[in-house]
């Protein structure tokens, strides 16, 4: 019987578990604590010298090489993983080989930047990721280019070869990987991730490398391969301006309104990745923020003792030096009777099921102009961003979560223009034509100790995102019973 010794957490474990899963060897497994530093024992090291893991054995014979280890746990059981023909082996081999010299070590540079500081309470060094991207992306053209002529790396059915390269870029969501530049690369990955093999491994990783996602996960039960339909509001693109009045008038006769396109969207799980957001990439991101405020339907308390919280919070997550809470809003579908151009209690409105953005590349700098007054010339010479923090109030959300379409996802040319027409002023909104590459995250059952953070403007061009796209919709899993969503969401100005 082959014996194995490895710590599921780590990327070479990991392959060899994931690995032996496909390949259906039986094997007798020994636990051995990585972050305990079991791999450096006396008693380990007499099995492995070099301390590392995995390892494995069979009489005797040890192999302290995971690509070794796969090879020949293929061949106990003859796998088609690892085919005896000459020329389809060697082109796993050549895989199997490339993986262990280049790709493992640019994907690490990520994986230690982005996972290993934080555990330590480090801050990730985007310095040493510029140097890397180079790097990484010349092979991962490599990997782009063999994969857009076949399913996986060496045909149309998974290889070990399959199993060897996926593995470094195991946790590709929360180290960062700029997959979107190599579609391929990014379509095989999501095809490994659904292979059982590697789900079964994924609960050990996320455990031991990260920690507070895999907490979430068990808090809210969500599932981080979980997917769902549901329709979203997009908004045709025609000659005439797209209008929205918020008084009774004349003109809001014969207007386009938004909201006259919808279509059926896949919206995907993020608990799983919930720690890798960033609202400089995709445009939000999910924090802990804990609160002993409760005043939810007193305006001037919600101002006076719950803005200075947030203000604190923008603060130490986003470096900005100044920040402006200037407005808030209580969402409920107990305010879904009130009517668009009713111009008092403007704080409390129903959830907004029309996929759009808060603000526009013209009327972002207006609305500093409006609210910062002489200082606002000054204040716009550097960089200034509009953050909206979204957070469930009194319960869980069940019933009309908010959902996010990644930025990486939507570009520029997705976005026009919505007038919103008030009694004194005109407001801009971005809404969104439908485009099918958007994809679309959401946290179920989000509790009041986490808010949503969300990008609606950036002055800063240069290649961060800008402006996000999101909106409430109908979660079809919610119980039909499930209470009404009650959220706050508070519009700010960080000032850099």
């Amino acid at each position: 019987m082959l014996q194995v010794y490895l710590d599921p957490c780590t990327v070479n474990s990991r392959k060899v578990l994931a690995g032996l899963a496909l390949l259906g060897t039986e094997y007798d497994y020994h636990f051995i604590n990585y972050f305990a530093g079991e791999q450096k024992s006396e008693a380990f090291k007499k099995i492995n010298p070099s301390a590392t893991v995995p390892a494995a054995s069979d009489g005797d014979l040890v192999l302290t090489e995971s690509n070794a280890i796969l090879q020949y746990a293929a061949d106990l059981v003859g796998s088609p993983a690892y085919p005896k023909d000459l020329k389809k082996r060697a082109d796993i081999n050549r895989w199997l080989l490339w993986e262990a010299s280049v790709w493992f070590q640019t994907c690490y540079v990520y994986l230690v930047e982005f996972v290993v500081k934080p555990l330590l309470n480090a801050e990730p060094d985007q310095a040493v990721i510029n140097a890397q991207e180079p790097t990484w992306l010349k092979l991962a053209s490599i990997l782009d280019d063999r994969l857009s002529k076949s399913k996986y790396l060496t045909g149309d059915e998974v290889s070990i070869a399959d199993i060897a390269v996926a593995a470094p870029m195991h946790l590709h969501g929360a180290c960062r990987l700029p997959l979107e530049k190599t579609p391929h690369l990014k379509r095989w990955i999501a095809d490994i991730e659904r292979l059982p093999c590697w789900q079964q491994t994924q609960g050990a990783v996320d455990k031991a490398l990260l920690p507070q996602a895999a907490a979430t996960n068990d808090a809210n039960g969500a599932n981080g391969n979980k997917e769902v339909r549901a329709p979203f509001n997009y908004t045709k693109d025609v000659q005439q301006l797209t209008e929205l009045y918020f008084y009774e008038s004349e003109k809001a006769k014969n207007i386009h309104e938004p909201g006259d396109d919808p279509h059926e969207m896949s919206v995907h799980d993020g608990w799983h990745r919930a720690d890798s957001f960033s609202v400089d990439k995709e445009g939000f991101s999910l924090h802990g923020l804990k609160t002993s405020f409760e005043q939810w339907d007193d305006d001037g308390a919600v101002a006076k003792k719950f803005y200075p919280e947030i203000v604190e919070f923008l603060k130490k997550t986003q470096g900005a030096k100044r920040v402006l809470v200037f407005d808030h809003t209580i969402r409920s579908k107990t305010n879904a009777g009130k009517a668009l151009t009713q111009e008092t209690s403007t704080s409390q409105r129903a959830p907004v099921m029309l996929v759009h953005c808060d603000y526009t590349a013209e009327s972002g700098p207006i609305r500093v102009q409006q609210l910062m007054g002489a200082e606002a010339k000054d204040l716009l010479s550097r960089r200034v961003a509009f953050f909206n923090v979204w957070k469930p109030i009194r319960r869980v959300v069940e019933e009309h979560p908010l959902a996010m379409c990644d930025v990486t996802s939507s570009p520029p040319e997705d976005f026009f223009k919505l007038y919103l027409r008030y009694r004194d002023r005109t407001g801009e909104n971005y809404v969104m034509r439908h485009n099918p590459a958007h994809k679309w995250w959401y946290f179920p059952k989000m509790n009041p100790e986490q808010v949503i953070l969300l990008k609606t403007f950036d002055s800063a061009i240069d290649g961060r995102a800008r402006f996000v796209g999101h909106s409430a919709f109908s979660d079809p899993t919610s119980p039909p019973d499930a209470p009404y969503r009650e959220s706050v969401e508070i519009r700010t100005i960080a000032f850099f």
